[in-house]
């Protein structure tokens, strides 16, 4: 069954009413701008089944991956005294599955303008790229400043109430138990600053390698973060 296909008329009457509400707030977008936004809620199973040329939205999406990420790490430097550790575990707040999540709690009706073929699901991983591409819409449209604002106003609660406190070190374990490799072993690898303000560098190491590194301001910060980038390294995320 294919999807239902929407007048260009029809399209534009859903986006440009999506636009103008007061979560986006962007009035009176020109019809290249428009195009655009219509292409940032393409996806390719759809173009690919209906043989559409306006296009899908992977390269908005490599775009919006950039600026969605710039707008976050500025969000939570100026919003957190947080370590590095601690910002870059509140990052994760962009991947696939959380954003998506944040998408469906923002409640605006994200979802419902993405465009799909008839057998293709709208899978966490789609609904993120779907906004990222959409972020990239966005900065093009109206550039880095407006588009924080309608990021910040959108989902700035989301951001602060993300929970960031996964226990690596098991999740570790419990990988290379899975796959029958040796426990991993934390090393300290360097202690700085005063008594009363220590900052440690810890590595873990798998079978005599070093797999991964992390600071922190205490023993269980740093151990954490190493386990954290052992994880990447493991499951392909990050070069070793």
């Amino acid at each position: 069954m294919k999807p239902a296909m929407i007048t260009d008329g029809e399209r534009e009457r859903l986006l440009r009413a999506f636009l103008t509400s007061p979560a986006i707030g962007r009035r009176r977008a020109g019809p290249e701008a428009l195009g655009r936004y219509h292409c940032a809620l393409t996806h390719r199973s759809y173009t690919r089944e209906t043989g559409v040329t306006s296009g899908d939205n992977e390269r908005l999406e490599f775009l919006g991956d950039r600026v969605l990420n710039l707008i976050v790490a500025e969000f939570l430097f100026r919003n957190y005294p947080g370590q590095e550790g601690d910002l870059t575990a509140r990052m994760e707040w962009t991947e696939n599955r959380n954003l998506a999540r944040a998408v469906a709690a923002a409640n605006i009706g994200f979802e419902d303008l993405i465009l799909v073929g008839s057998r293709q699901e709208k899978t966490p991983r789609i609904i993120a790229g779907a906004f990222e591409a959409f972020v990239a819409a966005l900065y093009l449209d109206l550039g880095l400043a407006r588009t924080k604002t309608i990021i910040g106003r959108l989902m700035s609660d989301e951001i602060r109430n993300f929970r960031t406190d996964r226990n690596y070190k098991k999740i570790l374990q419990e990988y290379l138990q899975k796959r029958d490799h040796p426990l991993p072993e934390y090393h300290l690898e360097e202690r700085t600053g005063a008594h009363h303000h220590p900052r440690f560098s810890y590595v873990v190491m798998i079978d005599g390698a070093v797999i991964g590194r992390g600071k922190g301001r205490s023993k269980a910060e740093a151990t954490q973060n190493a386990a954290r980038e052992a994880l990447q390294v493991l499951q392909g995320s990050r070069p070793a």
